[in-house]
């Protein structure tokens, strides 16, 4: 994986987003985060991002809604999607928006990152 990589994290639980950018900026990579899919998409790091780490289950715009529109614009870049509810209808519907991968929550960081490391070029 080339470095230094921008990976955005998209979650509505403060913690998670915390804990998670702590966790990858020591791996080298630099790290966006947003509280919801609206923040994100307004930002200028939705056309920069090299990967995309989003929960599924939001207040608003949830993961399934982010992928859709991240589609429609035409922004193709891996997509990670997390969620502490891994239904087989969720990862199916995530699976054909594009997913990279479907990780359930509580999220092993070690486990992401080489989820990472195998997503990105």
């Amino acid at each position: 994986m080339r470095h230094p990589v921008t990976i955005c994290i998209v979650d509505d639980d403060d913690g998670v987003r915390s804990s998670l950018e702590n966790y990858l900026r020591a791996a080298g990579m630099n790290v966006c985060t947003f509280g919801s899919a609206e923040i994100f998409l307004a930002s200028p790091c939705s056309t920069t991002a090299d990967c995309l780490v989003t929960d599924l289950h939001m207040p608003g715009l949830d993961g399934l809604g982010l992928q859709r529109e991240l589609n429609r614009i035409g922004r193709r870049f891996p997509v990670v999607v997390m969620t502490a509810f891994p239904a087989a209808a969720a990862r199916m519907a995530c699976a054909r928006l594009g997913a990279a991968a479907f990780l359930e929550k509580p999220i092993d960081p070690d486990a992401l990152l080489d989820r990472l490391e195998a997503i990105l070029p």
